[in-house]
């Protein structure tokens, strides 16, 4: 695994500009790898090790090894790339390009720190989808976007939207005899032979405009060219129509490349085709090598050849073959497929979401979809999975360096491509070694080697998809306590409109291996915070749940039964509750989160409390009036002392933290939007705030956590008063922090789309 270092940012009360400390420390990813959408893969022409991939999250990973292992990049040099791959000069090995953080960038170090390139920006069409150089003279290029199309004569310093050219743009290619410019979008293909200044359509052949991709090569020893690109099909009086189509004459003309070698088929062959018509999407080649072209099909069916695939033609179209078969039930398998397919099945991540070439290397190309990204090297005859491994640990735990067949229940070790939603690090109290994730979308793991490697464990759950929180009995050993959902992301924006999905209390006797459902009483509503009062009989626990949508619900047996405990507990048109603990000293607290309507914010939120175990609540935080509460924290000696997390709606400038000292009559904003800009989080991210979560050090109150999904992690050490920035996690959205009880310089950072991060505090 890659670690990455740690710097301190101190956001001060007197100084505007914060100063960056010189202790650091090492941090490195943990947990399963992938499960989370990839996009826009890229090699580099000048070392094929040389990748980078996108997470639909936010996220940018650099591979140097041909993708053996990933870094994830800063979140101040590159994120938010799904939109465009990266593209590399075609001469200067250090060269990359790329659209991240809102803007036109450029890396000078192979991709490893990155600044705005273009002096003129005019992009008004959203961010860029396809950049293109002109190989002969770089200092040509044409770019577009969702809507418009530019072009640049000075290495992309300065840009102008060009003339003539509409729709979304889907592909573009200089060639670079002449040279002649292409850009295909959703309207057609449009080719330019003056630099860019002027525009014309070269759709004669196509059977529609609308154009999925685009690409195209140049052999420079005999001056042969090819493009290639991919338009909707259809059934037309019993004939396919559509697919892929070359021209050989710059434009001029298209001609079918589709032929009996290639899926032409027209109905759906079983339940499990995509398309009822054969569709192609991601065309990619390489530049230098105009006979040689890949495509991605969705597939009508569930067997070969009718699958979902790559193929592969070496002769322009006149033959292809499919060289993606990823069911190890395959008799053609030639996928190493990871843990995704070994514990739910093949297709979990379905058909491509991203797929590429290498510019330099027409064997090398990258194949990404909704959990999964797969690597050859061999021209499609292998591929290796690039998110995971299997772990060479035997039965006893014992690490013997040998690796074992894959089987549901194995251990894995991720490659640093982490890209899932998690919310929290759990440890067990009586094995030291056993560590706890709770996922978005792919549920929960467990580690039995403190972090090395991670088995997936959310069997049994009839709601797989999300284990909001996770608790462990204090006296009986090896039981668990979960609240889980199949809607996912509360209390982000996406998913605090309203609930969707059913969700619950499950239980696990062994270790979290498997769960069973423990729902009785409760209604079919998301379950997104557990609390076990630790004095009950261990024989009979009480528990609290918090349904999302309904309120809160309290069980005497240990699960086993619930009632409704929700007195008085916000009102009939919010009951959006999200987190719910118990102090202590016997006080409950439940927080209710924000309800979106549109894009409005009406009703209030805030936090709640009980001195009765749930008979009856009061609500604390009235004063504040805040629309979009999150998670709080309180000091374990003290329960009049509570820490709020909000986030900014609009029109309520309110993101921040925010601080009582006597249980709720009076709250201070620590830190927050609607303050003086030396209290405010910064403004290179995100001009607003959405807070999420904040957590007090049990053993050293006056340190606390705070996770802002829109900035980072951010840590006070006088009880709210000052904050600094942990830097050196790349990651933007984090949403918990777990202190490793074994050495309690260590934390655990859960994050919203990047993993966990595992590092020390100094």
């Amino acid at each position: 695994m890659r670690t990455t270092r740690l710097f301190i940012l101190v956001l001060s009360v007197a100084a505007l500009c914060a100063c960056i400390q010189c202790r650091a420390a090492e941090f490195e990813p943990v947990g399963l790898g992938g499960g989370g959408g990839l996009f826009s893969p890229a090699a580099s022409p000048h070392d094929p090790n040389l990748m980078f991939v996108a997470c639909d999250m936010g996220g940018l990973y650099r591979s140097t090894d041909g993708g053996r292992s990933w870094l994830m990049l800063d979140k101040r040099q590159m994120r938010s790339c799904t939109s465009m791959s990266v593209v590399f000069h075609p001469t200067d090995p250090g060269l990359v390009y790329g659209w991240g953080c809102g803007s036109l960038r450029v890396s000078r170090d192979r991709g490893l720190t990155w600044t705005n390139l273009a002096r003129s920006a005019p992009w008004h069409a959203g961010p860029l989808q396809r950049l293109a150089i002109d190989r002969q003279d770089p200092l040509f290029m044409v770019a577009g976007g969702d809507g418009a199309a530019y072009s640049s004569r000075d290495g992309g310093d300065t840009w102008s939207e060009v003339p003539g050219v509409t729709g979304s743009v889907v592909g573009a290619y200089i060639l670079p005899d002449g040279p002649v410019a292409f850009i295909g979008t959703d309207r057609g293909v449009f080719r330019s032979e003056d630099h860019g200044a002027s525009w014309k359509t070269c759709n004669t052949g196509l059977p529609v405009a609308a154009v999925r991709g685009l690409c195209g090569g140049c052999d420079t020893r005999t001056g042969a060219s090819i493009l290639y690109c991919t338009v909707p099909s259809s059934d037309q009086n019993g004939q396919y129509v559509g697919g892929v189509f070359r021209s050989e004459d710059r434009g001029a003309s298209w001609q079918s490349a589709m032929n009996a070698s290639i899926n032409t088929g027209i109905r759906k062959e079983d339940p499990y085709g995509v398309d009822d018509v054969a569709q192609y999407q991601f065309i990619a080649m390489d530049e230098t090598r105009p006979s040689t072209v890949w495509v991605t099909t969705r597939g009508t069916g569930y067997h070969p050849p009718k699958h979902w695939t790559v193929y592969r033609s070496d002769d322009a179209g006149a033959n292809w073959r499919y060289t993606f078969t990823g069911d190890p039930h395959f008799e053609k398998h030639n996928v190493d497929v990871g843990w995704v397919t070994t514990e739910f099945s093949w297709g979990w991540g379905g058909p491509a979401v991203g797929f590429n070439v290498c510019d330099g290397n027409p064997d090398v190309a990258i194949y990404t979809n909704a959990g999964e990204l797969f690597i050859t090297t061999d021209g499609g005859q292998a591929w290796h999975n690039g998110f995971c491994h299997p772990a060479p640990i035997d039965a006893g735990g014992t690490n013997d360096g040998l690796e074992r067949a894959p089987r549901p229940g194995s251990a894995w070790l991720s490659t640093g491509l982490n890209v899932t939603s998690c919310w929290e690090v759990v440890f067990d109290p009586f094995v030291p070694n056993n560590v706890y994730i709770g996922y978005t979308d792919i549920g929960f793991a467990h580690s039995e080697d403190r972090g090395k490697s991670w088995t997936y464990s959310a069997r049994g759950s009839p709601w797989g998809n999300t284990f909001y929180r996770v608790v462990c009995d204090p006296v009986n050993k090896g039981v668990l306590y979960a609240a889980c959902s199949n809607q996912h992301d509360i209390p982000t924006w996406t998913s605090v409109d309203r609930p969707r999905s059913p969700g619950g209390v499950c239980i696990s006797h062994d270790d979290g291996k498997t769960w069973e459902r423990r729902s009785t009483g409760l209604p079919a509503l998301p379950c997104t915070s557990i609390a076990l009062d630790p004095k009950s009989p261990p024989e009979s626990r009480t528990l609290y749940a918090a349904m999302f949508g309904d309120g809160i619900y309290k069980s005497t047996d240990g699960g086993g039964s619930w009632t409704p405990r929700s007195q008085g507990l916000g009102s009939s048109a919010n009951r959006h509750v999200y987190s719910v603990r118990l102090h202590p000293d016997g006080t409950l607290f439940c927080s209710i989160t924000g309800q979106r309507t549109g894009s409005t914010f009406s009703l209030p939120s805030g936090l709640w409390r009980s001195g009765n175990g749930g008979a009856s609540w009061e609500s604390i935080s009235d004063n504040l009036q805040l629309r979009w509460a999150g998670d709080f924290d309180f000091d374990p000696a003290d329960s009049k002392i509570i820490y709020l997390a909000a986030s900014t709606a609009p029109g309520y400038d309110q993101g921040g933290i925010y601080k009582t000292t006597d249980g709720g009559a009076t709250w201070r904003e620590m830190l927050g939007d609607r303050l003086d800009p030396s209290r405010r989080l910064p403004q290179d991210l995100l001009s607003y705030s959405h807070c999420f979560f904040v957590k007090v050090d049990e053993q050293r109150p006056q340190r606390v956590y705070m996770g802002p999904i829109s900035h980072g992690l951010f840590i006070s050490e006088d009880a709210g008063e000052t904050w600094k920035e942990a830097l050196g996690i790349p990651f933007g959205a984090c949403t918990r922090v777990t202190i490793d009880p074994q050495d309690r310089s260590t934390i655990w950072v859960a994050t919203f789309g990047g993993g966990v991060w595992k590092g020390k505090l100094e």
